[in-house]
């Protein structure tokens, strides 16, 4: 299939498919179950033919939804051989089923390698669970300066939970010094996806005047906001201070 096609088509079959919760037998007999069905049935043929895509798709999903040793046995073939195409993205999968014990035998050691080879790769989840493996020490050496520069590269890429790890290692000032600044600047990076956290933090930062200028409105706007993504403290926040 041409490349930007496939591009564009995999990631719709994606979203269709993940809304897949029973077993195919277990389904209703609806138009949008037989949709589903027909996402999957496109991924198959597509990861069947070699398309990394498809395969890396079709493998995250199994490995998310797997109820059998088959289902488990099928996604680790996929996200194989997607990662031996280069998919950084099958790495970090792979990773989390051995870190787990998902499907396969617990092995952090080959978790660990294979998240090397993701974040090789610049995958920021990858270089996100790294970073937090750095500074947490439990998994790898404790290295906190380390696993900041990876929270920092895996940021740049993307990565929501980078910002929102950053602003709260910067905030709270454990794993290196106080920087209001730096918590401030990560805080807000993260507020523009879909974390919960960040909006409440950047809301008391705002109500306090921390790092910024003191703007109660704007503060409460953003404690609304974290209320909204689900969010336990924002509501304790607002009666407080809005």
């Amino acid at each position: 299939m041409n490349i930007r096609l496939s591009a564009l088509i995999i990631p719709a079959a994606l979203a269709a498919a993940a809304a897949m919760s029973l077993p195919a037998a277990a389904e209703p007999d609806t138009p949008e179950n037989a949709q589903l069905k027909s996402s999957m049935r496109f991924l198959e043929a597509l990861a069947k033919d070699g398309d990394s895509g498809a395969q890396l798709t079709l493998g995250q999903y199994l490995a998310g939804t797997a109820k059998t040793d088959a289902d488990f046995e099928q996604a680790r073939k996929l996200l194989e051989s997607a990662a031996a195409q280069g998919k950084g993205e099958a790495y970090t999968e792979l990773a989390r089923m051995y870190l787990e014990g998902r499907g396969v035998q617990k092995d952090t050691g080959k978790a660990v390698s294979l998240l090397e080879s993701a974040a090789a790769k610049n995958d920021p989840e990858a270089l996100y669970t790294i970073g937090m493996m750095r500074i947490e020490g439990k998994v790898l050496k404790k290295d906190p300066e380390s696993g900041i520069r990876k929270l920092e590269r895996a940021g740049k890429l993307g990565s929501e939970d980078a910002f929102l790890a950053l602003g709260r290692i910067y905030e709270e000032g454990k794993v290196t010094r106080k920087n209001p600044e730096k918590a401030f600047a990560n805080y807000l990076s993260a507020s523009y996806g879909e974390r919960r956290d960040a909006p409440y933090h950047l809301g008391l930062l705002y109500i306090t005047g921390t790092s910024t200028e003191k703007d109660t409105d704007t503060g409460c706007g953003y404690l609304e906001d974290a209320l909204e993504h689900g969010n336990p403290l924002a509501l304790e926040a607002l009666r407080k201070y809005c």
